[in-house]
């Protein structure tokens, strides 16, 4: 039985006038990989059943840049970051838990 779990958003979050406690960060592998989604899913069963107010950032979520980094492209993964960066400064962003080793680092 396939489970559709509804995950706010940090903008969601944001129009509300509240931040949330965390943000879950999906991801590149959380969000195509197969054998990865179901971690990312059973990840944030247990962030809702542990009741932590969380949020995701949905569509404004980028790759970290570590893929770059790691092929040597030092120029790519600093622009990546640099949007990431910006992206969570946004928020103000204080927490963030991810499932992702890459994304991780």
């Amino acid at each position: 039985m396939a489970e559709n779990i509804q995950v706010p958003t940090m903008a969601q979050f944001m129009a509300e006038g509240k931040a949330p406690e965390v943000l879950c960060w999906v991801g590149c592998m959380g969000s195509f990989d197969d054998r990865a989604k179901k971690v990312t899913k059973a990840f944030v069963r247990l962030l809702i059943r542990s009741n932590v107010e969380f949020a995701v950032l949905g569509t404004e979520e980028s790759c970290t840049g570590d893929p770059a980094k790691r092929a040597g492209n030092e120029f790519l993964y600093q622009m990546q970051a640099a949007g990431n960066i910006e992206v969570l400064n946004g928020y103000e962003i204080k927490k963030i838990v991810t499932t992702c080793p890459h994304c991780f680092n």
